[in-house]
């Protein structure tokens, strides 16, 4: 699959005013705990709202005592009727396994992640970026990175542009420049097959399984990622 992107009318004054009073929580990381770097990196967090979590069959209030419990804001699901109208291919409704909007500021440093297991080919993650009003200068990139982590495809946070991409593209969203010291709001939307989702739960959160890492990234690698990007060129 492609790094797809669509233009969309979705954002209006309205949706964006209802985005920004949301209540939001400084608990998401791009840079979990590993073996190599057993401490979580404060400078690395930045302000998250769930708005829906994975269910795990042996522990349903898992992601409540985990701090990120979900809103059951039925936000979520009502733009997620509009993507499916709108945008071609999105996954299936039921292997949507967690939706949430996350908050860069100017300062913020999200550092460079995936999104699946380089194991799990069957995954996609869908963006759409919130802010009503976008100025090139104003930075807010999402940037997408090859097997050796260079810069591969960079994508501006329009108001309404979908992504849609493999998650296991290594990748990381950019906060605001000195020219927009406001908030930048991207909506994400993660998909997976529900009984991998499951598996992968109970492999690393509750056999505590360390998940494969490469450069410090969970769940990169790097031949996965070559590859990857060959069948995006030959597309």
């Amino acid at each position: 699959m492609t790094i797809q992107v669509f233009n969309t009318n979705l954002v209006t004054q309205e949706l964006a005013e209802e985005i920004i009073q949301l209540p939001y929580k400084c608990s998401r990381t791009d840079a979990p705990p590993t073996v190599d770097n057993p401490n979580v990196e404060w400078a690395g967090m930045y302000w998250t709202h769930q708005l829906h979590n994975f269910c795990p069959i042996e522990d349903p209030d898992y992601f409540q005592n985990a701090g990120l419990a979900a809103s059951n804001n039925n936000l979520w699901q009502d733009i997620l009727t509009y993507l499916e109208a709108v945008v071609p291919e999105m996954p299936p409704r039921d292997h949507c396994y967690s939706a949430y909007i996350n908050v860069l500021r100017y300062g913020n440093s999200p550092g460079i992640h995936v999104d699946a297991p380089f194991n799990v080919a069957q995954n996609k993650t869908v963006l759409v970026y919130m802010n009503p009003v976008w100025h090139p200068e104003w930075g807010g990139e999402t940037i997408f990175f090859d097997d050796d982590l260079d810069a591969k495809c960079i994508v501006q946070p329009r108001p309404g542009r979908v992504v849609m991409f493999d998650g296991r593209i290594p990748h990381t969203g950019r906060p605001p420049g000195p020219k927009f010291m406001f908030n930048r709001y991207v909506l994400a939307y993660k998909y997976m097959d529900p009984d991998v989702r499951q598996s992968l739960f109970v492999d690393y959160e509750m056999n505590e399984t360390p998940p494969p890492e490469d450069r410090g990234i969970a769940g990169f690698d790097t031949k996965t990622v070559k590859e990857i990007w060959r069948n995006i060129a030959l597309s």
